[in-house]
């Protein structure tokens, strides 16, 4: 029997480029809490950072028309991985991580930023950063053991061309 609750079974996604367009659900996870156990299409999406739900469509393995919006309010970025943990009946929290490992906190959990201008962008995120140890186990079985260090740093909203 593994550490994780059984009941709530979890993958986690690397944001590679063209992340925004889909996400490929994987293969195991799938397989084993997902294909023939529901006629659910659409998943939904909580987060920390709001308190709004997010529908999202899944087609076969991928996850699609809405997945885009979700990005966009967390302002995810590739890099960034995110954790989706399905606490049953199709709902699912995500815990998005910044490219250190870092779970990123964003300091209104009530308001997600819709838009923000370029020029004018506010930092409104920062990254909160924990150590995890690498094993065989924790490979084989795709789980961090992680120890959570209070070390935060702003999130830049720019990067430097």
């Amino acid at each position: 029997m593994g550490m994780a609750n059984p009941h709530e079974p979890h993958f986690f996604k690397p944001l590679l480029p063209g992340f925004q367009s889909g996400v490929t659900i994987p293969l195991g996870f799938f397989s084993t809490h997902i294909e023939g156990k529901t006629n659910q299409k659409t998943w939904k999406l909580r987060s920390d950072a709001s308190y709004i739900t997010w529908e999202v469509i899944q087609e076969g393995r991928r996850l699609t028309r809405g997945w885009k919006d979700f990005t966009t309010a967390h302002d995810l970025r590739i890099g960034d991985f995110v954790i989706f943990k399905h606490e049953g009946d199709m709902v699912f929290h995500v815990t998005p991580f910044g490219p250190r490992c870092c779970e990123i906190q964003y300091t209104h959990p009530n308001i997600i930023k819709e838009e923000a201008d370029a020029d004018d962008a506010p930092s409104f995120s920062f990254d909160y950063c924990f150590l995890a140890e690498i094993t065989a186990s924790n490979l084989k079985e795709d789980k961090l053991r992680i120890r959570r260090h209070v070390l935060h740093q702003k999130r830049l909203e720019k990067v430097l061309s």
